[in-house]
Protein backbone atom coordinates (compact mmCIF):
# COMPACT_ATOMS: atom_id res chain seq x y z
CA UNK A 1 0.00 0.00 0.00
CA UNK A 2 1.03 3.61 0.00
CA UNK A 3 1.11 6.76 0.82
CA UNK A 4 0.93 9.30 3.70
CA UNK A 5 0.22 12.97 5.34
CA UNK A 6 2.05 15.92 4.35
CA UNK A 7 2.53 17.26 7.83
CA UNK A 8 5.48 16.76 10.15
CA UNK A 9 7.71 16.23 7.83
CA UNK A 10 11.91 15.90 8.25
CA UNK A 11 13.82 18.48 7.17
CA UNK A 12 15.66 15.66 5.27
CA UNK A 13 12.50 15.77 3.06
CA UNK A 14 12.45 19.39 2.37
CA UNK A 15 15.82 18.88 0.46
CA UNK A 16 14.22 17.02 -2.43
CA UNK A 17 12.36 18.87 -3.76
CA UNK A 18 9.23 17.27 -4.77
CA UNK A 19 5.39 17.40 -3.36
CA UNK A 20 4.69 14.36 -1.63
CA UNK A 21 2.25 11.77 -3.99
CA UNK A 22 1.35 8.27 -2.83
CA UNK A 23 3.39 5.59 -2.61
CA UNK A 24 4.82 4.78 -5.91
CA UNK A 25 3.48 7.87 -7.22
CA UNK A 26 5.03 10.89 -8.69
CA UNK A 27 7.34 10.80 -11.97
CA UNK A 28 10.89 10.83 -10.99
CA UNK A 29 13.13 14.10 -10.58
CA UNK A 30 15.43 12.54 -13.35
CA UNK A 31 16.07 9.39 -14.81
CA UNK A 32 19.77 9.49 -16.52
CA UNK A 33 20.62 5.60 -16.80
CA UNK A 34 23.88 5.04 -14.98
CA UNK A 35 26.87 4.60 -17.11
CA UNK A 36 28.81 2.57 -14.51
CA UNK A 37 27.88 0.51 -11.44
CA UNK A 38 27.14 1.62 -8.37
CA UNK A 39 29.98 2.14 -5.51
CA UNK A 40 30.80 -1.25 -2.97
CA UNK A 41 29.22 -0.83 -0.25
CA UNK A 42 32.21 -1.67 2.32
CA UNK A 43 34.46 1.40 2.96
CA UNK A 44 37.99 1.32 2.78
CA UNK A 45 40.02 0.22 6.04
CA UNK A 46 42.88 3.24 5.32
CA UNK A 47 42.25 5.54 3.11
CA UNK A 48 44.82 6.72 0.63
CA UNK A 49 46.56 10.24 0.22
CA UNK A 50 44.78 13.05 -1.13
CA UNK A 51 46.36 16.01 -2.47
CA UNK A 52 43.49 18.32 -2.40
CA UNK A 53 43.27 20.81 -5.02
CA UNK A 54 43.33 24.66 -3.92
CA UNK A 55 39.88 26.54 -3.90
CA UNK A 56 39.99 29.86 -5.54
CA UNK A 57 38.58 32.65 -3.32
CA UNK A 58 34.70 32.82 -3.13
CA UNK A 59 33.14 35.68 -4.91
CA UNK A 60 31.72 37.98 -2.48
CA UNK A 61 28.41 39.87 -3.11
CA UNK A 62 27.40 43.01 -0.35
CA UNK A 63 24.19 44.87 -0.52
CA UNK A 64 23.23 41.50 -2.86
CA UNK A 65 19.19 42.17 -4.07
CA UNK A 66 18.21 38.43 -2.50
CA UNK A 67 19.50 36.88 -0.06
CA UNK A 68 19.12 32.89 -0.21
CA UNK A 69 19.50 30.52 3.03
CA UNK A 70 20.36 27.03 2.83
CA UNK A 71 18.77 24.07 4.01
CA UNK A 72 21.46 21.49 5.33
CA UNK A 73 20.95 17.93 6.57
CA UNK A 74 21.26 15.93 8.91
CA UNK A 75 20.83 18.44 11.74
CA UNK A 76 22.92 19.39 14.09
CA UNK A 77 23.72 16.66 16.55
CA UNK A 78 21.78 14.25 14.79
CA UNK A 79 22.68 10.07 14.58
CA UNK A 80 22.51 8.93 11.04
CA UNK A 81 23.21 5.77 8.56
CA UNK A 82 26.34 5.57 6.51
CA UNK A 83 24.12 6.20 3.69
CA UNK A 84 23.99 9.91 4.57
CA UNK A 85 25.14 12.37 2.49
CA UNK A 86 25.59 16.00 3.89
CA UNK A 87 23.28 18.00 1.78
CA UNK A 88 22.73 21.54 1.08
CA UNK A 89 20.02 23.11 -1.26
CA UNK A 90 19.84 26.56 -2.28
CA UNK A 91 15.94 25.70 -2.75
CA UNK A 92 14.71 27.91 -6.18
CA UNK A 93 18.27 29.30 -7.20
CA UNK A 94 20.49 28.22 -9.92
CA UNK A 95 24.46 28.11 -8.68
CA UNK A 96 26.43 29.65 -11.43
CA UNK A 97 29.11 27.17 -12.34
CA UNK A 98 32.03 29.21 -12.63
CA UNK A 99 31.45 30.19 -8.86
CA UNK A 100 31.23 26.79 -7.29
CA UNK A 101 34.82 26.37 -7.10
CA UNK A 102 34.76 28.88 -4.47
CA UNK A 103 31.83 27.92 -3.44
CA UNK A 104 33.80 24.34 -2.00
CA UNK A 105 36.41 26.37 -0.75
CA UNK A 106 34.15 27.44 1.86
CA UNK A 107 32.35 23.95 2.45
CA UNK A 108 34.54 22.42 5.09
CA UNK A 109 33.85 19.13 5.80
CA UNK A 110 36.41 17.42 9.01
CA UNK A 111 36.12 13.51 10.11
CA UNK A 112 37.15 11.52 12.88
CA UNK A 113 38.45 9.03 11.78
CA UNK A 114 39.85 10.93 8.27
CA UNK A 115 37.32 10.13 5.51
CA UNK A 116 37.71 11.79 2.30
CA UNK A 117 34.87 12.46 0.10
CA UNK A 118 33.88 14.75 -2.66
CA UNK A 119 31.12 17.58 -3.43
CA UNK A 120 28.56 17.04 -5.83
CA UNK A 121 26.78 19.54 -7.97
CA UNK A 122 23.14 18.65 -9.29
CA UNK A 123 20.44 21.31 -10.43
CA UNK A 124 16.26 19.71 -10.01
CA UNK A 125 13.41 21.19 -10.11
CA UNK A 126 14.96 24.68 -9.99
CA UNK A 127 16.67 23.93 -7.04
CA UNK A 128 20.63 23.77 -6.88
CA UNK A 129 22.13 20.95 -4.64
CA UNK A 130 25.44 20.08 -3.12
CA UNK A 131 25.88 17.02 -2.05
CA UNK A 132 29.33 15.63 0.14
CA UNK A 133 29.79 11.72 0.73
CA UNK A 134 32.72 9.37 0.41
CA UNK A 135 33.36 7.02 -2.43
CA UNK A 136 32.08 4.22 -0.32
CA UNK A 137 29.42 4.45 2.49
CA UNK A 138 30.15 6.20 5.89
CA UNK A 139 32.46 3.48 8.35
CA UNK A 140 30.30 3.32 11.37
CA UNK A 141 30.88 5.78 14.37
CA UNK A 142 32.56 8.88 11.98
CA UNK A 143 31.99 11.84 13.76
CA UNK A 144 31.41 14.48 10.60
CA UNK A 145 31.56 18.54 11.28
CA UNK A 146 30.49 21.14 8.16
CA UNK A 147 32.06 24.47 8.77
CA UNK A 148 29.63 26.07 5.82
CA UNK A 149 31.18 29.80 5.90
CA UNK A 150 28.60 31.18 3.15
CA UNK A 151 27.54 34.34 4.30
CA UNK A 152 27.64 36.84 1.34
CA UNK A 153 29.26 34.52 -0.79
CA UNK A 154 27.52 35.29 -4.23
CA UNK A 155 25.32 32.46 -6.07
CA UNK A 156 24.75 34.54 -9.11
CA UNK A 157 23.95 37.63 -10.18
CA UNK A 158 22.33 39.76 -7.48
CA UNK A 159 21.70 36.77 -5.11
CA UNK A 160 24.14 35.78 -2.24
CA UNK A 161 23.90 33.33 0.76
CA UNK A 162 23.36 33.55 3.94
CA UNK A 163 25.05 33.20 7.15
CA UNK A 164 27.33 30.84 8.61
CA UNK A 165 26.31 27.64 10.01
CA UNK A 166 28.74 25.17 11.37
CA UNK A 167 26.86 21.11 11.94
CA UNK A 168 28.04 17.94 12.94
CA UNK A 169 26.81 14.77 13.27
CA UNK A 170 27.67 11.15 14.38
CA UNK A 171 27.31 7.94 11.99
CA UNK A 172 25.93 4.86 13.80
CA UNK A 173 25.86 1.43 13.17
CA UNK A 174 26.00 0.22 9.66
CA UNK A 175 22.73 -1.19 8.40
CA UNK A 176 22.74 -2.15 5.04
CA UNK A 177 19.10 -3.99 4.05
CA UNK A 178 18.78 -5.88 0.60
CA UNK A 179 15.76 -5.80 -1.03
CA UNK A 180 15.29 -8.85 -3.42
CA UNK A 181 11.81 -8.33 -5.33
CA UNK A 182 12.34 -11.34 -7.27
CA UNK A 183 12.37 -13.61 -4.24
CA UNK A 184 10.27 -11.07 -2.15
CA UNK A 185 13.13 -11.30 0.84
CA UNK A 186 14.83 -8.36 2.74
CA UNK A 187 18.39 -9.53 4.38
CA UNK A 188 19.01 -7.33 7.08
CA UNK A 189 23.31 -6.72 7.65
CA UNK A 190 24.54 -4.94 10.88
CA UNK A 191 28.47 -4.08 11.00
CA UNK A 192 28.46 -6.62 8.36
CA UNK A 193 26.51 -9.50 9.80
CA UNK A 194 23.42 -10.99 8.23
CA UNK A 195 20.78 -10.48 11.41
CA UNK A 196 17.76 -11.36 9.69
CA UNK A 197 15.65 -12.62 6.56
CA UNK A 198 12.43 -11.07 5.95
CA UNK A 199 9.66 -12.52 4.01
CA UNK A 200 8.20 -9.14 2.09
CA UNK A 201 5.56 -7.98 -0.98
CA UNK A 202 7.30 -5.14 -2.89
CA UNK A 203 5.55 -2.87 -5.78
CA UNK A 204 2.77 -4.98 -8.35
CA UNK A 205 5.11 -4.12 -11.29
CA UNK A 206 2.24 -5.91 -13.82
CA UNK A 207 -0.28 -2.74 -13.06
CA UNK A 208 2.83 -0.01 -13.11
CA UNK A 209 3.45 -0.03 -9.46
CA UNK A 210 6.98 -1.26 -9.09
CA UNK A 211 9.44 -0.46 -6.66
CA UNK A 212 12.66 2.10 -7.16
CA UNK A 213 15.17 -0.31 -8.09
CA UNK A 214 18.67 0.79 -6.93
CA UNK A 215 20.45 2.29 -3.67
CA UNK A 216 18.08 4.26 -1.59
CA UNK A 217 18.24 5.23 2.56
CA UNK A 218 15.74 5.86 4.97
CA UNK A 219 14.69 9.43 5.00
CA UNK A 220 12.73 8.83 7.86
CA UNK A 221 11.27 6.85 10.81
CA UNK A 222 7.55 8.34 10.44
CA UNK A 223 5.88 5.73 12.55
CA UNK A 224 1.92 4.99 11.86
CA UNK A 225 1.26 6.87 8.55
CA UNK A 226 -2.15 7.26 6.75
CA UNK A 227 -1.72 5.96 3.22
CA UNK A 228 -4.74 7.05 0.68
CA UNK A 229 -4.92 6.05 -2.83
CA UNK A 230 -6.46 9.21 -3.69
CA UNK A 231 -3.03 10.99 -3.45
CA UNK A 232 -2.23 9.32 -6.77
CA UNK A 233 -5.43 10.03 -8.05
CA UNK A 234 -7.17 6.49 -7.17
CA UNK A 235 -10.65 6.24 -6.10
CA UNK A 236 -10.81 4.31 -2.77
CA UNK A 237 -13.20 2.32 -3.97
CA UNK A 238 -11.40 1.71 -7.24
CA UNK A 239 -10.10 -2.02 -7.27
CA UNK A 240 -6.95 -0.53 -6.87
CA UNK A 241 -7.89 1.81 -4.32
CA UNK A 242 -6.69 2.05 -0.34
CA UNK A 243 -6.90 4.22 2.37
CA UNK A 244 -5.40 2.95 5.97
CA UNK A 245 -2.95 3.45 8.39
CA UNK A 246 0.12 1.48 8.66
CA UNK A 247 2.81 1.38 11.75
CA UNK A 248 6.43 1.20 11.80
CA UNK A 249 6.79 3.44 8.57
CA UNK A 250 9.78 4.35 7.29
CA UNK A 251 9.95 6.60 4.28
CA UNK A 252 12.68 5.78 1.34
CA UNK A 253 11.58 8.30 -1.50
CA UNK A 254 9.58 11.66 -1.40
CA UNK A 255 6.79 10.42 -3.42
CA UNK A 256 5.94 8.33 -0.94
CA UNK A 257 8.22 4.96 -0.95
CA UNK A 258 8.06 3.08 2.53
CA UNK A 259 9.09 -0.08 4.37
CA UNK A 260 6.52 -0.76 6.33
CA UNK A 261 4.33 -3.39 8.54
CA UNK A 262 1.95 -4.04 6.04
CA UNK A 263 -0.93 -6.75 7.82
CA UNK A 264 -3.46 -6.85 5.17
CA UNK A 265 -0.95 -8.61 2.37
CA UNK A 266 0.03 -11.37 5.37
CA UNK A 267 -0.75 -13.77 2.17
CA UNK A 268 1.48 -12.27 -0.32
CA UNK A 269 4.82 -12.22 2.00
CA UNK A 270 7.68 -14.16 0.53
CA UNK A 271 5.13 -15.09 -2.46
CA UNK A 272 3.97 -11.92 -4.85
CA UNK A 273 4.41 -8.70 -4.82
CA UNK A 274 0.73 -6.59 -4.28
CA UNK A 275 1.49 -3.38 -3.12
CA UNK A 276 1.77 0.31 -4.95
CA UNK A 277 5.78 0.73 -4.81
CA UNK A 278 5.96 0.20 -1.04
CA UNK A 279 7.99 -3.03 1.26
CA UNK A 280 5.48 -4.81 3.38
CA UNK A 281 6.22 -7.34 6.44
CA UNK A 282 4.47 -8.53 9.19
CA UNK A 283 4.02 -6.10 12.08
CA UNK A 284 6.57 -8.37 14.30
CA UNK A 285 9.20 -7.81 11.72
CA UNK A 286 8.60 -3.85 10.56
CA UNK A 287 8.38 -3.39 14.59
CA UNK A 288 12.09 -5.44 14.90
CA UNK A 289 13.31 -3.29 12.02
CA UNK A 290 12.10 0.39 12.83
CA UNK A 291 13.76 -0.21 16.41
CA UNK A 292 17.12 -0.68 14.23
CA UNK A 293 16.88 1.89 12.02
CA UNK A 294 17.93 4.96 11.45
CA UNK A 295 17.49 7.78 8.99
CA UNK A 296 20.44 7.53 6.49
CA UNK A 297 19.98 3.60 6.95
CA UNK A 298 20.88 2.06 3.47
CA UNK A 299 18.22 0.22 1.15
CA UNK A 300 19.09 -1.69 -1.56
CA UNK A 301 16.25 -3.08 -3.86
CA UNK A 302 16.89 -5.67 -6.27
CA UNK A 303 15.06 -7.80 -8.48
CA UNK A 304 12.95 -5.89 -10.74
CA UNK A 305 11.73 -7.37 -14.00
CA UNK A 306 10.78 -3.67 -15.31
CA UNK A 307 13.25 -1.83 -14.02
CA UNK A 308 12.59 1.64 -12.53
CA UNK A 309 15.47 3.15 -11.46
CA UNK A 310 15.67 4.96 -8.09
CA UNK A 311 15.80 9.38 -9.04
CA UNK A 312 19.59 10.22 -8.32
CA UNK A 313 18.28 13.64 -6.42
CA UNK A 314 14.92 15.40 -6.01
CA UNK A 315 13.17 12.20 -4.65
CA UNK A 316 15.62 11.49 -1.77
CA UNK A 317 18.86 10.06 -1.50
CA UNK A 318 20.10 8.26 -4.66
CA UNK A 319 23.43 9.65 -4.44
CA UNK A 320 24.94 6.50 -4.28
CA UNK A 321 23.41 4.93 -7.51
CA UNK A 322 26.73 7.24 -9.71
CA UNK A 323 29.69 5.68 -9.53
CA UNK A 324 32.72 7.46 -7.66
CA UNK A 325 33.81 8.53 -11.55
CA UNK A 326 30.29 9.73 -12.28
CA UNK A 327 30.12 11.44 -8.77
CA UNK A 328 33.39 14.04 -9.14
CA UNK A 329 32.64 14.19 -12.68
CA UNK A 330 30.08 17.54 -10.86
CA UNK A 331 32.73 18.31 -8.34
CA UNK A 332 34.06 21.76 -8.65
CA UNK A 333 37.45 20.48 -6.47
CA UNK A 334 37.43 17.13 -6.46
CA UNK A 335 38.56 15.03 -3.72
CA UNK A 336 38.72 16.32 0.10
CA UNK A 337 40.51 14.99 2.44
CA UNK A 338 38.45 14.78 5.32
CA UNK A 339 41.10 16.36 7.81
Amino acid sequence: MRLTRTAGLSAALALTGLAVTACGGGAGAEQRPAKSSAPSPSAPSSPAPVTEKPAPEAALLKGAARVVRPEIAPADGEKVGVGQPVAIVFKQQKVSKELRAGIEGRLKVSTSPRVPGAWHWNETKGDTRVHFRPEKFWPAGTKVTLDARLAGVKLAEGTAAAGDRTVSFTVGDSMVSTVDLKARKLTVVRNGKTLRTIPVSGGDESKGFGTREGIKTILAKEGKVVMDSLSIGIPRNHPDGFYGSYDYSMRETVSGEYVHAAPDNAESFGKENVSHGCIGMSTADAKWLYGLSLKGDVVQVTGSTKPKPMDRFGNGYGDWNLSWDEWLEDSALGIRTGA
